[in-house]
């Protein structure tokens, strides 16, 4: 039996080569090698296929039965598998009809209509659909083709590539007239009201509870709320305060007239990245939309907005 495990494709297209040619040095001098290597590759396509394939006639070769039934077949499969191995067309998004995942916290819906309407001037057919964020992101980043998450850095694991977006600061924000606003918020105010909470991507884990934990201080966590716009919503109509990131809330804020003001403690830091699967580290159309997303993304991360140590208006 032939094993067509032990074919070797330069070995095929030698013998192509031969087959059009019928003559050793023409057929060395076209492939770009010696005789000698070329005689070597016809010698393993006779053993693997048991056949001589072309034998000497004049100054020629002449092939036997066998190759002139393989060669019309060698001519389409090795031109199959060229296309099959080439680079792939151009990408050109103003005809590309598929859909972009974006994986992300609620953080990020303010950034949504700025990535939309650069995606329509540019992928008009191109959709955009978004995710929560999850613990199944690395899952979710490889099943693609066109997803990305944007997310905290700690998000990414060894499949996974990053680019950093940014490291948004934190205020503190709670209702107009405020009790604990109203004057300079010290850490003992801002402890002795409850607190609105989110868990961002499902996570447990508040580094900010573990950072009052070793200062022997703990908060009440009057609310978990399922997203951040939630949250916000209840702070207006409560006493509760909220650790909110600047400034992709401002306009949130100043819509729930809502007061701002710098954290007592410093907060730990979180980055967030914009994130994609490896397998698609090389894509053509998977680079061009990380390109649009970054475009998009970053400039609405590092603009004006309410400040901490402002009021919003």
């Amino acid at each position: 039996m032939m094993r067509f495990d032990r074919l070797d494709p330069s070995h095929l297209h030698a013998l192509q080569v031969l087959l059009e040619e019928r003559h050793v040095t023409r057929a060395a001098r076209r492939l770009g090698i010696s005789q000698s290597s070329l005689s070597h590759r016809l010698r393993r396509l006779r053993e693997s296929l048991g056949d001589p394939l072309l034998v000497r006639s004049g100054p020629g070769l002449v092939p036997t039965p066998r190759a002139e039934a393989i060669a019309p077949r060698l001519t389409e499969a090795l031109r199959a598998l060229e296309a099959a191995v080439s680079l792939p067309a151009a990408f050109d998004p103003a005809t590309y009809s598929g859909a972009l995942t974006l994986v992300m916290p609620d953080l990020f819906v303010p950034v949504l209509s700025n990535l939309l309407a650069a995606l329509q001037r540019t992928a008009p057919a191109l959709s955009l659909r978004a995710r929560p964020l999850s613990p199944e992101l690395p899952r979710l980043l490889a099943e693609g083709p066109l997803c990305l998450a944007l997310a905290p850095s700690h998000f990414a694991d060894a499949t996974t590539h990053a680019r950093l977006l940014a490291e948004p600061r934190f205020a503190v924000v709670g209702r107009r007239g405020h009790p604990a606003l109203r004057q300079r918020l010290t850490l003992s105010r801002w402890l002795a009201h409850g607190h609105v909470v989110v868990h961002v991507g499902g996570e447990r884990v508040n580094p900010l509870a573990e950072l009052l934990a070793r200062q022997g201080l703990r908060r009440h966590v009057a609310l978990e709320a399922p997203s951040f716009l939630s949250g916000l919503q209840a702070l207006a109509h409560s006493d509760l305060l909220m650790n909110v990131p600047m400034p992709l809330f401002a306009d949130a804020i100043r819509a729930l007239d809502l007061e701002t003001c710098p954290p007592p403690i410093a907060l730990p830091r979180v980055r967030f990245a914009m994130q994609w699967h490896e397998r698609f580290q090389h894509d053509a159309a998977h680079r061009w939309v990380r390109d649009q997303v970054f475009s998009a993304v970053r400039p609405l991360l590092h603009k004006p907005g309410a400040s901490p140590g402002a009021r919003a208006t």
